[in-house]
């Protein structure tokens, strides 16, 4: 809930009010609200994700964008959606909007069917693609999927994981040609007056969202202006934001990417909060772990190795692995911190 200094300033906001403030009013106005009990906004939003949301300090914060990068095909689309389904999972009273300009909403709902397979524990009968494909092409006339599902008891409780939240987690199958941020600032402004106070929202991605034509000269200038948007969204309506952003070609060639190697890069380094990359970790391990025990390098190409590269509210430059369960678009939340050491081509010449 909201505390009344919380929601004027909100109002004032919106309606383009700023005022300033003293230190000694603010200090009032927090001994007040905690004082009260008026602590939601206080609290983080968890990814889900063990051991990053200790390095974040609890997760994500009202007013705060997430950026997030990294190679193409390494997880970044997985990493956003899983974190939206984990948010409204882990809370009864939250919801989450997944704004996708890369997928339709029935292939969202595959992913997270095949997902939620997995973390049942299911293994080898864990739904697939080419599973729910299956299952669809032997339905009978008047049976849908859903209803092939029902038939099956281990997959009827598979749409009941996702029927706990469904009505909480909401889909848009933008279009890069009509879904603009003032879209964007639409749906999560209606998400908010039906569904919930506590909303995270995630935008799949960031340099697919159009353009007024005044900004499209230059791709510095376009990514300046979405990232500015997207930071200006998350704080004028007090929830925290994620962005998936692509890499410039130079970075797709780069050994490991970074941050400074996503398109734009300087207007999102400013503008995050909290930026985080992605990396295969067997193509970022350090030559000599390749050498030395080639097999268990080798199984590290079902890793995933998320990077703290900035971090407003903690450390940063913290490398977290994680195993990649790409079959079932998944990423298995328990990870650690890495031990061996990556390619930095700042210090090592390979």
């Amino acid at each position: 809930m909201e505390s009344s200094v919380e929601i004027k300033r909100a109002t004032d906001q919106h309606e383009g009010i700023i005022r300033p403030v003293s230190l000694a009013q603010v200090m009032d106005e927090v001994e007040s609200e905690v004082a009260a009990g008026h602590l939601e906004h206080l609290r983080p939003f968890p990814t889900g994700f063990l051991p990053l949301d200790d390095v974040l300090n609890g997760g994500l914060r009202r007013g705060e964008l997430l950026i997030i990068g990294g190679p193409t095909g390494v997880g970044k689309t997985i990493w956003g959606l899983q974190v939206a389904r984990n948010f409204v999972c882990q809370d009864a009273g939250a919801a989450a909007l997944y704004v996708c300009y890369e997928h339709s909403e029935s292939h969202l709902l595959s992913r997270l069917l095949c997902l939620e397979s997995a973390e049942m524990g299911y293994k080898d009968d864990a739904l697939t693609m080419r599973r729910l494909t299956d299952l669809s092409l032997q339905a009978a006339p008047g049976v849908g999927l859903m209803g092939m599902l029902r038939r099956v008891p281990r997959y009827a409780a598979v749409l009941d994981r996702v029927a706990s939240y469904a009505g909480r987690l909401l889909v848009v199958s933008a279009s890069g040609r009509n879904s603009t941020l003032d879209e964007i600032q639409h749906w999560t402004e209606q998400a908010l007056e039906t569904a919930s106070t506590k909303l995270l929202l995630v935008v799949d991605y960031l340099q697919k969202i159009p353009v007024p034509r005044a900004v499209r000269e230059e791709e510095s200038e376009v990514t300046v202006f979405l990232a500015h948007g997207l930071k200006e969204l998350a704080m004028a309506l007090n929830i925290p934001v994620i962005a998936v952003a692509a890499a410039d070609r130079p970075g797709l060639k780069s050994k490991r990417m970074r941050f400074a190697d996503l398109r734009g890069s300087s207007a999102l380094q400013y503008e995050a909060d909290i930026g985080l990359i992605l990396n295969n970790k067997y193509a970022i391990l350090s030559r000599e772990h390749l050498i030395y025990n080639p097999l268990q390098a080798e199984a590290m190409r079902n890793w995933v190795v998320i990077s703290v590269e900035k971090n407003r509210a903690g450390v940063s430059a913290v490398d977290m692995e994680y195993a990649l369960d790409a079959a079932h678009f998944r990423i298995v939340p328990n990870g650690n911190f890495v031990r061996e050491r990556l390619v930095d081509e700042k210090v090592i010449l390979e």
